[in-house]
């Protein structure tokens, strides 16, 4: 009873925050200087990107005692158990955060167990896409002991337990990641004395108020030189092109930007062109100045193979150390990851 009403509660207070965030992210973001395209509830003001939020998520695993504890756990197999994990948590930034989770592990020596954990997580970015995670935390078990009748009990009914986490996260979309990882149990009480446990898994997790497509950040601008009718008027004197993490390649949204800034250079022969290749600050600097170098290139190459030419074309990138200003309501690092083209 005592981890039902646990569980209850932890499932209840991480319901209460995702409604409340969801709401938040459903009012509309504003803006000043700037006009947002395809915004959606993560480009809000509530949640910029790799920053603050909240999340769910579920894992498989398998549970496994060393050789030395085998024999305080009569009645598994090989000292293992299937498990099941199912977990939530609020990311304070893309560095730190609070977790909680449940776990139901099957049948280890003849005892079914439920832990309830909470805790802090770390995280740390290696690459665009890849980052490593640690957790600390406290979990309460609760065995259910099967053969009660036969006076088997393996495990203590109730019991607490320090705990600790090591494991990989990829990021495969905006909103979707994947994890392996490692939980350590330490001093399970048992009928046999204290042991240690380990659980492998793997699992995916589901971060809220994350866009389908990238936030772009455009400037109107009114034109003051004069030009023949015939002649394409200029509409903007700067675009933004948004990537996704890692990304190099030009995206749909890119080409079509890039179909009208080639179509307005032709019109006006005496605009010119700077390209910068920008990175968010995820990953290392080595890193960043490829990616953004390759952004920048590649735009480049598209106006020339469309009758720009390279004289026209002023190409750099700045990586993460120049990243283009933007007011607090449109705070997100999906600005940062992209080419900015600049008709002067």
């Amino acid at each position: 009873m005592k981890l039902k009403s646990l569980s209850l509660a932890v499932v209840a207070a991480l319901s209460l925050g995702v409604a409340t965030s969801a709401m938040a992210a459903d009012a509309p973001a504003t803006t000043t200087n700037n006009t947002a395209l395809g915004q959606s509830a993560a480009t809000g003001n509530w949640y910029a990107g790799q920053g603050h939020g909240f999340w769910v998520g579920g894992a498989l695993g398998m549970g496994y005692v060393s050789n030395a504890d085998i024999s305080k756990f009569p009645g598994s197999a090989n000292g293992q158990a299937p498990s099941v994990k199912l977990d939530g948590g609020y990311d304070f930034n893309q560095y730190v955060g609070v977790y909680a989770s449940y776990d139901y592990m099957h049948d280890l020596g003849n005892s079914d167990l439920n832990l309830a954990t909470v805790g802090v997580k770390g995280n740390l970015p290696l690459t665009q896409k890849l980052s490593a995670f640690a957790k600390l935390g406290a979990t309460y078990i609760y065995a259910d002991d099967k053969n009660f009748a036969d006076n088997s009990l393996h495990m203590k009914s109730d019991s607490f337990s320090a705990t600790g986490g090591l494991g990989l996260s990829y990021q495969i979309t905006h909103a979707l990641s994947t994890q392996v990882g490692a939980d350590y149990y330490q001093n399970l009480r048992t009928a046999a004395g204290h042991a240690d446990l380990t659980q492998a898994y793997w699992g995916m997790t589901y971060k809220f108020g994350q866009p389908a497509t990238p936030m772009v950040i455009t400037n109107n601008v009114e034109v003051v030189k004069e030009v023949a009718v015939e002649a394409q008027v200029p509409t903007r004197s700067s675009y933004v092109l948004p990537y996704q993490n890692g990304e190099t390649k030009l995206n749909a949204y890119g080409r079509y930007n890039l179909g009208e800034i080639a179509a307005t250079m032709q019109a006006n022969p005496e605009v010119n062109a700077q390209i910068i290749g920008r990175t968010d600050n995820v990953g290392s600097q080595a890193i960043n100045d490829k990616v953004s170098s390759e952004r920048a290139a590649n735009v480049a190459s598209f106006l020339e193979a469309n009758g720009i030419s390279a004289t026209r074309l002023t190409v750099s990138h700045v990586a993460n150390t120049n990243p283009i200003k933007t007011d607090k309501a449109d705070n997100t690092d999906y600005v940062q990851r992209s080419v900015q083209i600049i008709l002067k």
